[in-house]
């Protein structure tokens, strides 16, 4: 422990949420509702020899459960919002107070490869090999190996461009009856896998430019999620590849958004005083895990959850005591630790009654299926209240 850390002695309960030995299931998302029912979407596809992620694979779909005792107990998963949706990348949940529930998707578009040949411009879609390639594939599976002369053979599709999907629900998130297409241009589209956060009478969805994903931006509702504004660029830059945006809307009226690069491999966050219409310029975290989910806790503190893909392979939750501008990113606490692969993570948490924190995310269990996991973290009760955070160990 380091000597300057609290004496913070964790309590963690793991558990699995969902696993199938015929699929792969990966990307939680956790939202809470306006009436404190919890919902928690995940990609899912077939279960493969070697791993394909979203960008790389047509078969997958957005699977939720549903928990009304704060993740106690869940519902079998389905499809949302229903058949038909297929080739998508993660997705987004945003309860908002009204007890509706939006759920952004990006779609990509498909086909063969015998198709894509015979019909369609060269150029316009993107093929096996580099679809497949190792450098297309470094910022997930970094020991992504395929001999390259059958990767037509054994992935023979194409991906062409895609569109951006808000789909509404008025009764909880049940059922999904209103979807609504959002012009990202000029940006190449819009990816967001943390939902938006609603500021006023407003939703802020922010995004980032898929398929180039270098880009953040943010596009506004000001009805509810059925139309949405022109895009609005929150962050970019060169020496940086800006992705995966995680806001939270602080009490004292702070928006922190962290934001994963692909090119440091550390979170960035920039800062809104002003409902999202302006923000700071993109500073680095020092956290060097990632993707990010940020719930705040009562004393005002923001825990933040972010997958550890370095060994040792796991979960880690970082803790900033004045609103998004410091960090601890030497002195982690490990909500999850001994994880066999670095395809893990996406953690996302939500904050119990009990003061007790959920977390959710995906990783692959000892007979070697990917699914969804969940760690429960229980302190003392003075122990969320204390100056910092100790090492912890799974």
């Amino acid at each position: 422990m380091n000597p300057g850390a609290a004496a913070l002695i964790p309590r963690m309960d793991h558990r699995t949420i969902h696993r199938d030995p015929h699929a792969y299931s990966a990307h939680p998302h956790l939202a809470v509702t306006a009436n404190g029912n919890w919902l928690l979407v995940f990609t899912q596809s077939r279960r493969r020899a070697g791993v394909l992620h979203p960008p790389q694979d047509p078969l997958y779909c957005n699977m939720m459960m549903r928990s009304a005792d704060e993740g106690r107990s869940w519902s079998a998963p389905s499809v949302v919002p229903d058949f038909g949706w297929q080739g998508v990348e993660c997705a987004g949940l945003t309860p908002l107070r009204s007890g509706v529930v939006l759920l952004n998707q990006w779609r990509f578009e498909w086909h063969t490869l015998a198709h894509a040949k015979a019909h369609l411009a060269p150029g316009t879609y993107t093929q096996p090999e580099d679809l497949m390639s190792a450098a297309a594939m470094a910022a997930e599976l970094r020991d992504w190996a395929p001999e390259k002369a059958t990767l037509a053979e054994r992935y023979p599709w194409v991906r062409g461009g895609g569109e951006t999907w808000v789909h509404r629900s008025v009764d909880g998130g049940a059922t999904f009856t209103a979807s609504t297409r959002i012009d990202t241009a000029p940006f190449s589209g819009g990816y967001g896998m943390r939902g938006g956060i609603e500021v006023g009478s407003e939703v802020m969805l922010p995004l980032c430019d898929v398929p180039n994903y270098a880009a953040v931006f943010t596009v506004r509702s000001g009805d509810g999620g059925h139309s949405w504004s022109e895009p609005s660029l929150v962050a970019a830059g060169d020496g940086h590849a800006f992705e995966e945006p995680a806001p939270i809307l602080l009490r004292n009226g702070r928006i922190v958004m962290l934001l994963r690069d692909n090119i440091s491999g550390v979170l960035h966050a920039v800062m809104s005083e002003d409902g999202g219409l302006a923000w700071s310029v993109p500073s680095s975290t020092g956290i060097q895990d990632y993707p990010a989910d940020m719930v705040e806790l009562e004393d005002g503190r923001i825990a933040c959850v972010a997958g550890r893909r370095r060994e040792p392979f796991g979960i880690a939750l970082y803790v900033s005591k004045d609103s998004g501008n410091s960090w601890n990113p030497s002195h982690p606490l490990a909500i999850r630790s001994g994880l066999p692969t670095r395809d893990l993570g996406y953690p996302s948490l939500a904050l119990r009654a009990d003061g007790s924190l959920f977390v959710v995310y995906y990783a692959q269990g000892i007979e070697g299926i990917t699914g969804i996991h969940a760690s429960v973290l229980s302190a003392d009760a003075a122990g969320w209240r204390q100056e910092g955070v100790a090492r912890g160990e799974s």
